[in-house]
């Protein structure tokens, strides 16, 4: 055999036991999903090593020129919460701290210590004087230790610092600038010999044209003409290429760039307004001249005006009005301290008024008599919702085995993670069909109960489910939201009936060329694919409850569409069902599907039911991250000490109402049965 024969076998031998080592790891997944619930973790640490064993796989196939797997679909979505033991946090930060600021003095009493060496070095001296260069003198302050090597005529080739916060070396040139690592005092001394030798003529030449464009810098800024900017704009530019507006902002930034011998002129409010120029006299006005400058404090009342003409004119912000008989104020008022927008109702009294605040830039909601300013963006609305009896003393159920039902767990997913959970019980003495939608952002044993199914598999969460609700369930279906669209069109689309405005402004449409906001009135509409999905999956301005009830609607519509399918249409069935087995995770298998559709396609939906906090469910209170964000602004606008709202719960979850699971038991058994 050749070497390559040789070689190749031995790869191909390495392939097959790690195939067999994946296929004894799935073995051990299905035996652990099995098992009780507080194994997840043991699943956790055997899928782990599955993916690392994947990965040597992946380089065996790469070698071999097969096509590499997937071993992992999509990333798991980090849960919001996190650690809340303030205590350990701060320890954790204090030691952090302390090792930093421990190291740093270690190390900058040992690099301060490889400079004075470097400058009392006599074979360094001599290395100098034969180069005809010199050193400076020694210069210190509270943040550097630095020293320079010059030409004889004090043209600085290379400057040696030492950061005093960091206790890290560095040296800069005309060239380039870079860090320092040296164990001792003679490797660093090596390390600038070597570097001044094999750069020498380089350095100085780029150092002659640093200093030529620093000298043309100087002139310029000193120039009439961009005196004359300066004064018509209000900014100054300081010695550094800082330019500053009225109010001591920086607003843009003149550097030199050392490897082109060049100016960049940077825009700093925006980013992408970057200009390089050779010739600064020629460059710089123009850019000034075009520069915003401002105050932040006016920006924001700018954009803030901006944001409320552009709602005020918005098609769907219009709808929404006009679903309550409320309308603004044609024209806005304006006084020294506010803009007003009044929110009218049908008789055109005032109710309240969206208010811009010019000395800020916030935006307030305030009453009528433009009293009691609120933040608009801390607002939190106490709706009025729905309200369930619940008894004084729940009974205690147990997992119910009921005959001649059956019970399915419906999940559509985006990603990685579910974002609908629809538990259907069908009973077959009833001949009917019973759903209650599960939040995704029920909190149960530290987690969100969506991520079970991202994090363990669908098995968990069928797990999980079965033992909170008491009901045990048989199969289940996780369909992909583009799976989703192929169903409703092989079906030929969808008929519904929206009793309510759906309004969704995270959601914008373009009709015409005109921007807009997605809007559905109340009506009948007939949807296509993708139609539906985007009436199931909207949620904004409304919540997740109401896109559940949205859901299950679009559910109903299906299977009214389905009555009217016979053995006639055996070609769609089968279509439908290919489609539907092909591009979701389900444990039913198509003989299955086939039959459960002919059985059940008649039932009637007796009952759609959504678990909220308007009936079992409550939210703990919380601040988003947004909204502490904008606290804090709103508290440094206002110069008041910075809100604590960092260390608040700052992720939307729900829990059963005083913490009693035994609730939602209770109300699936309530519906169920």
């Amino acid at each position: 055999m050749t070497r390559r024969e040789i070689a190749l076998s031995v790869v191909i031998f390495v392939l097959i036991i790690q195939f067999f080592q994946v296929q004894s790891l799935f073995g051990t997944f299905t035996f652990l999903e099995d098992r009780d619930s507080s194994l997840v973790t043991e699943i956790g640490d055997v899928k782990e090593s599955y993916l690392k064993i994947g990965s040597d796989l992946n380089e065996v196939r790469d070698y071999l020129r097969l096509p590499v797997n997937n071993y992992m679909d999509a990333e798991v979505e980090e849960e919001a919460g996190g650690n809340d033991d303030n205590v350990q946090l701060a320890l954790f930060e204090y030691v952090n701290y302390l090792g930093a600021t421990t190291q740093a003095q270690e190390d900058g009493a040992r690099h301060k210590g490889f400079i004075n060496e470097l400058k009392a070095s006599e074979p360094f001296k001599k290395f100098l004087s034969d180069e005809n260069l010199i050193l400076s003198e020694l210069f210190e302050d509270g943040e550097v230790v630095t020293i320079a090597v010059k030409t004889a005529d004090q043209l600085k080739i290379a400057n040696i610092t030492m950061q005093k916060d960091t206790g890290r070396l560095y040296v800069e040139t005309a060239v380039n600038d870079s860090r320092i690592s040296a164990d001792d005092a003679q490797e660093f001394e090596d390390f600038v010999v070597k570097l001044v030798q094999q750069n020498k003529s380089k350095i100085i030449k780029s150092a002659q044209q640093y200093e030529n464009k620093l000298s043309e810098m100087n002139l310029v800024l000193g120039s009439n003409k961009v005196a004359a900017i300066k004064n018509k704009l209000g900014i100054r530019i300081d010695a550094d290429g800082l330019v500053y507006n009225k109010s001591d902002e920086l607003i843009a930034r003149i550097e030199l760039i050392k490897e082109e011998a060049k100016f960049k002129l940077i825009d700093m409010l925006q980013a992408s307004v970057i200009i390089k120029a050779s010739d600064l006299d020629s460059a710089l006005v123009p850019f000034l001249e075009k520069l915003n400058t401002k105050t932040y404090t006016q920006r924001r009342v700018e954009e803030g005006l901006k944001s409320l003409e552009d709602t005020v004119n918005d098609r769907g912000f219009k709808l929404l009005l006009k679903e309550y008989d409320l309308h603004i104020g044609e024209d806005k008022r304006e006084d020294i301290k506010r803009v007003y927008y009044d929110i009218l109702d049908k008789n055109g009294q005032r109710l309240s008024s969206v208010v811009l605040e010019k000395t800020t830039g916030v935006v307030n909601i305030v009453a009528a008599d433009g009293s009691k300013a609120e933040n608009l963006l801390l607002f939190n609305p106490e709706v009025k919702k729905k309200t369930i009896k619940i008894p004084d003393v729940l009974p205690k159920y147990g997992t119910l085995n009921e005959e001649n039902t059956f019970n399915i767990l419906i999940a559509g997913k985006n990603g990685s993670m579910l974002d609908t959970m629809i538990f259907a019980h069908i009973d077959e003495d009833r001949r009917d069909v019973r759903m209650i939608s599960v939040p995704r952002d029920l909190f149960y044993n530290g987690r969100k109960i969506n991520s079970y199914a991202s994090s363990y598999g669908m098995p968990e969460l069928v797990k999980v489910l079965s033992k909170m609700t008491g009901y045990k369930i048989d199969k289940y279906i996780v369909v992909e939201m583009f799976a989703f669209i192929d169903v409703v069109d092989i079906i030929g689309g969808i008929d519904v009936t929206l009793e309510d405005a759906l309004i969704d402004p995270s959601y914008r449409t373009v009709d015409n060329g005109v921007e807009g906001t997605l809007h559905y009135e109340p009506g009948d509409y007939h949807l296509g694919g993708k139609e539906a999905l985007r009436l199931a999956r909207s949620r904004h301005t409304t919540s997740d409850f109401s896109r559940a009830e949205r859901q299950q609607l679009i559910l109903e519509a299906m299977q009214d569409k389905a009555k009217n399918f016979g053995f006639g249409d055996a070609g769609v069935i089968y279509d439908l069902a290919k489609t539907v087995l092909s591009k979701t995770e389900t444990n039913i298998s198509f003989d299955e599907a086939i039959a459960y559709f002919f059985r059940y396609q008649n039932y009637k939906i007796a009952s759609n039911n959504v678990m909220s906090s308007g009936n079992v469910l409550a939210v703990p209170p919380y601040i988003t991250k947004k909204n502490c964000e904008a606290l804090i602004a709103a508290a440094a606008d206002a110069g008041q000490e910075k809100p604590n709202c960092e260390n608040e719960n700052q992720a939307y979850t729900l829990l059963p109402r005083d913490g009693n699971w035994d609730l939602i038991e209770w109300f699936f058994r309530k519906d169920f049965s």
